[in-house]
């Protein structure tokens, strides 16, 4: 596809794509009379009817949600037998099946859900971009739902996903089993959605994870296989899809400060400065429905001294939701963010003697910004066989850096996604969807330069008695500054076999791809030690996922209310990796290494106990991550990876009081780039982390009350070179919702 293809393609394209569409899948069914099925959803110990609760007739996308007060009713339902799946968070998931729906006589059903403490989402999205039962996704999948949010009172979302298996982070670069190691900050193999929208920034391909509304999160799913053909470049290591909340039935107003403490370094010679460091955190928020519709608004401000002299920032942060319902068969949404943030820009640190302060003239070096975030979608449900569903994100980034290195960066996103999901018979469904992505940036360090994506994926799913066969393909072509940059095909094929209602096994193989990004290839820059030059020449770089695993799903045995296990063994091969190199003279390029490999296993527990007053959750990964030769032979460890990695939790829930604990353990880096440890000194000695948070909180009428302390024991460590992590903080955070 030539430049010229680009430039014809309007802002009206999206109908046409609709249109057309529409006309591809369109049936008979608007001639044939209809049945439905109504009922009520309650609390099984109160009877209280509940609120928000999605049903969803399995194997389609028709759906609803209960009213204020329980009730549901779906209509235009065509004669036959359905399941229907009840889900909601913090309540165990319920399928009723073999529902026989007659004509003109609406069927009566209600059911009852048993809440449950562990509040793990049940019914997932993001693996086959529709609702399904988490024990029938064809790749290994996690769910974090708003209560483990709540419980940790994070701000940044990334705080709460270092504490998930498989996934770490390196001065906030997300790393899914080791795919991404640290890239600095200029290219991710992890791609991150929010509401199914892709959130990388246009030039570095990186995430700002400020611009996530973290109190507003209904619940986020950790797709943990190769993505590439459904959501192209960027997913070949997994995918993490953020869903925000819909406004609830009844208004409801949130305040919320957060009061937090940084404690002096342990060693007296760090000390740098006399007063500790303070965070503040408020949010404000209020959502209420409107009609058939519903809203909510949120705005937070954010003044953070930081651990260490460069570590400070100051932000505010609107955020806002839209949610219109036009009856059964037409819904949309419109969602905002704008941050405008202030913060220290830091590189290494002074010395090992001075580790919290900047380095000697660089005190004063900072950034600010503004970002604005603009997603909208329209759902249009043409039968329950069929529903079109379109999507639109715009993104502005205005960012300048002060100080040693005066810099500036515009950038500008625009993407486009039009997708029909379509059930042929009860056993086979299919998704198709066309995406356009355009990216612009003039930035003192990239230069000037665009970028464009046209991509068209197919997802086949097929159901033969306990197995499910999917088999997906996508074809993406890229243009930078008007030139073809690659054309990309990534096949990918999955096999689920459910043998019993709480158990799901799953094998697949799929390619993967990743562009390089602009920052990737054009960045020129100097900061402290570190020089980066442009490598125009990068390629793209492409691999083969292979996974086999098993998730376990099963209530009430014994004093266990609810028990899960998930394990699974992967290998990944790729080609023409991307990474940073340093020569000689510690010039950083951006390089395509020969090739890679990753392999390792992961196996994860969960469960909640005596009457949901306990619950636990520990998981432990292993990677084995090689830098290989076209050959498959062994040449070195890759870089900014941790072999081993467990993450333990512990939930106790007693007179209405909520403890939890946390341990986190990575094993020592084993290779980096840029500084080595010197044996006779001691020098950029790498350590393992060993982490320790508690937290206690509890609730009062409107108000909850939280207390956490983080890094309990003061470890100090470092993942990037001469970068110390954060200093110990306690933190106190009062809300109330009226």
């Amino acid at each position: 596809m030539n430049s010229q293809i680009f430039q014809k393609i309007r802002p009206w394209r999206s109908i046409l794509y609709l249109i057309l569409l529409v006309s591809m899948f369109a049936h008979s069914g608007f001639g044939q009379s209809k049945g439905s099925i109504q009922g009520r959803v309650t609390d099984s110990k109160t009877g209280e009817g509940l609120p928000g609760v999605n049903i969803h007739i399995q194997g389609s996308s028709y759906g609803t949600s209960s009213d204020f007060d329980g009730y549901y009713q779906l209509d235009g339902l065509i004669p036959g037998e359905y399941t229907l799946s009840f889900s909601m968070m913090g309540y165990a998931p319920y399928n009723e099946k073999n529902i026989a729906v007659v004509l003109d006589i609406p069927v009566q059903l209600s059911v009852q859900l048993k809440f449950n403490v562990l509040a793990s989402p049940q019914v997932v999205v993001t693996s086959s971009r529709k609702a399904q039962d988490i024990l029938e996704s064809p790749f290994s999948v996690s769910a974090i739902g708003p209560r483990e949010i709540e419980a940790k009172a994070v701000v940044n979302m990334i705080d709460i996903l270092s504490y998930e298996s498989g996934v770490s982070t390196i001065k906030g670069q997300l790393n899914i089993r080791g795919t991404s190691g640290y890239t600095m900050g200029a290219g991710t193999r992890s791609l991150l959605l929010l509401d199914g929208i892709p959130m990388l920034g246009s030039a570095a391909g990186n995430v700002t994870w400020a611009t996530i509304p973290t109190s507003e999160v209904d619940r986020v799913e950790i797709v943990k296989s190769g993505g590439s053909a459904l959501y192209g470049s960027s997913a070949m290591g997994g995918v993490v899809n953020i869903i925000t909340r819909n406004a609830p039935h009844k208004p409801e107003t949130r305040i919320s400060t957060k009061i937090g403490v940084y404690s002096h370094p342990r060693v007296d010679e760090w000390r740098w400065r006399e007063s500790r460091g303070l965070l503040y955190n408020t949010e404000i928020s209020h959502s209420r429905s409107i009609g058939n519709h519903a809203a909510w608004i949120r705005i937070q401000k954010r003044s953070d001294d930081g651990f260490m002299e460069l570590n400070w920032e100051e932000a505010v942060n609107i955020s806002a939701k839209l949610k219109l319902n036009f009856g059964s068969a037409h819904s949309a949404a419109f969602f905002i963010n704008i941050l405008d943030d202030k913060a220290g820009l830091t590189s290494i640190w002074k010395s090992s003697a001075n580790p919290f302060e900047a380095p000697e003239g660089s005190s004063n070096d900072g950034t600010q910004g503004r970002k604005v975030v603009l997603n909208g979608h329209y759902n249009y449900v043409y039968s329950p066989d069929l529903a079109i569903k379109t999507k639109t994100s715009a993104y502005w980034n205005e960012w300048s850096a002060f100080g040693v290195d005066p810099d500036y960066s515009n950038e500008n996103r625009f993407y486009e996604e039009v997708q029909a999901s379509k059930s042929w018979t009860k056993s086979l469904t299919s998704i198709f969807g066309l995406t356009f992505q355009q990216n612009n940036v003039n930035a003192q360090i990239f230069g000037d330069h665009n970028s464009n994506s046209f991509a068209t994926f197919l997802l086949l799913e097929k159901r033969l008695h306990q197995f499910t066969l999917s088999a997906g393909s996508r074809w993406e072509t890229y243009q930078v500054d008007g030139k073809r940059q690659d054309e990309v095909f990534t096949p990918q094929l999955a096999i689920n076999w459910k043998p019993s209602p709480w158990l799901g096994l799953r094998i697949s193989t799929g390619k993967g791809f990743r562009v390089p990004t602009v920052a990737e290839m054009f960045t020129s820059a100097r900061r402290s030690i570190f020089t980066v030059e442009p490598n125009p020449d990068l390629i793209s770089e492409t691999s083969i996922n292979r996974e086999f695993g098993l998730t376990l799903l099963a209530g009430q045995i014994g004093f266990l209310d609810l028990f899960k296990l998930d394990a699974a063994i992967f290998h990944n091969k790729f080609e023409n990796f991307i990474e940073p190199v340093p020569n000689s003279d510690a010039v950083i390029h951006f390089t395509n290494i020969a090739d890679a490999r990753i392999m390792g296993l992961e196996l994860g527990v969960g469960l909640s106990a005596f009457n949901n007053s306990v619950d636990y959750k520990s998981a432990f990964t292993i990677l084995d991550p090689m830098e290989t030769d076209t050959e498959g032979e062994i040449l070195d460890t890759l870089s900014y990876r941790h072999r081993y990695h467990w993450i333990s939790s512990l939930g106790m829930h007693y007179w209405g009081m909520d403890a939890s604990f946390e341990y986190r353990y990575l094993s020592r880096m084993e290779s980096v780039e840029l500084f080595q440890e010197n044996d006779l000194t001691g020098a950029d000695a790498r350590v393992p982390i060993h982490i320790m948070n508690v937290g206690i909180g509890s609730s009062y009428q409107d108000w909850h009350f939280l207390v956490r302390v983080e890094n309990v024991f003061q470890y100090y460590y470092t993942q990037l070179e001469r970068n110390i992590e954060e200093e110990r903080i306690a933190t106190f955070t009062v809300e109330r919702r009226f």
